[in-house]
């Protein structure tokens, strides 16, 4: 790990506590609201039909502390590592505040990208099981020297929870001190690669996919 590492973990985790609504200088989200709205249905569909009980979110996220975690490590533009429930159709995550779940939907809205990554060598039953560990955590406190190599058993990050709850390092051999959200595509295949909200080419499939759904077929 970089030398350098540490003390720009040091400052996101101040800053996630602190100010996580500051917004990101490096992404932007589409100007008109309603291609907006029209790619958050449809990634959230999207997730709904590829992903199953135990897959991994791997997230890019608006607020300024996502541009510092991008900025200080290394591999794909990632800020966030979280479990999917397929079954509840909701999302275990661990931010400044504590571990959570939230539905899909509203994770999906604060995005700018989203990547299904299946664990490796994982079965379906095994990611059952890892939603039940992750669950088992939700108001656990958020790990803040743990995202500098300093574990606090009782406390998760966000990539950490997820390669707990997964019984990563059973499962794969690897052992970690630190696991970004980048690290975390390394355990696991992608199956789903949104591509980023301000892209073109997205907004168009958005708002044309809106178009051919029915109303009703459109509600979960």
């Amino acid at each position: 790990m970089p030398r350098w590492l540490p003390s720009l973990l040091a400052l996101v985790t101040i800053i996630a506590l602190s100010a996580c609504s500051t917004k990101s200088q490096m992404v932007h989200r589409p100007t008109d609201t309603s291609i907006d709205a029209a790619i958050t249905d449809l990634w959230v569909a999207e997730i709904r039909r590829t992903a199953r009980d135990g897959d991994w979110l791997l997230s890019r996220a608006y607020y300024a502390t996502s541009d510092l975690i991008v900025l200080g490590t290394r591999g794909e533009s990632l800020s966030h590592g979280s479990i999917y429930d397929a079954t509840r159709g909701t999302v275990i995550e661990s931010i400044g505040s504590g571990v959570r779940e939230i539905p899909v939907e509203q994770f999906v809205a604060r995005n700018h990208i989203v990547i299904v990554v299946r664990p490796s060598k994982m079965t379906a039953a095994e990611g059952q099981g890892a939603v039940a560990r992750a669950r088992t955590k939700v108001g656990a406190p958020f790990d803040a020297t743990g995202m500098f190599g300093l574990d606090d058993p009782d406390r998760f990050y966000c990539s950490e929870l997820v390669y707990w709850a997964s019984q990563t390092a059973a499962r794969t051999g690897s052992s970690e001190l630190v696991v970004t959200p980048a690290d975390l595509m390394k355990y696991g295949e992608v199956i789903y690669w949104s591509g980023e909200r301000d892209d073109a080419e997205v907004g168009e499939l958005a708002l044309e996919r809106r178009r051919s759904t029915p109303r009703t077929a459109a509600k979960h």
